[in-house]
């Protein structure tokens, strides 16, 4: 199961996820991004997974996307931060994290 909350502000939209990102739950979520995309404009997207616990290949592919096309990917958890590492391609890739308090 998958919880997404979308934290709006004039700054920033922010897209946090709770539990698993697998299964169906991948194109719930990318359907989420793809709506709310078209209405941020020049806003910062984050992507907040510190509450993430498992991400199945196809959640790791969308998330490579999402990172492609500008989603900043805040990771907390040592799994999930090396599996970001892993999407960013890079071993300092700026979007890994402490998640900030600002939610």
């Amino acid at each position: 199961m998958l919880k997404i909350t979308l934290h709006d502000s004039a700054g920033e939209f922010r897209l946090k996820l709770e539990g698993r990102l697998c299964g169906l739950w991948v194109q719930e979520l990318e359907q989420v991004w793809k709506t709310a995309s078209s209405t941020t404009h020049d806003r910062k997207t984050v992507l907040d997974l510190g509450e993430v616990d498992f991400v199945d290949p196809a959640g790791e592919t969308l998330l490579g996307r999402m990172h492609a096309e500008g989603v900043e990917l805040a990771a907390v958890t040592p799994l999930i931060q090396a599996m970001v590492r892993e999407i960013c391609r890079a071993p300092a890739c700026g979007t890994v994290g402490k998640v900030g308090s600002k939610h």
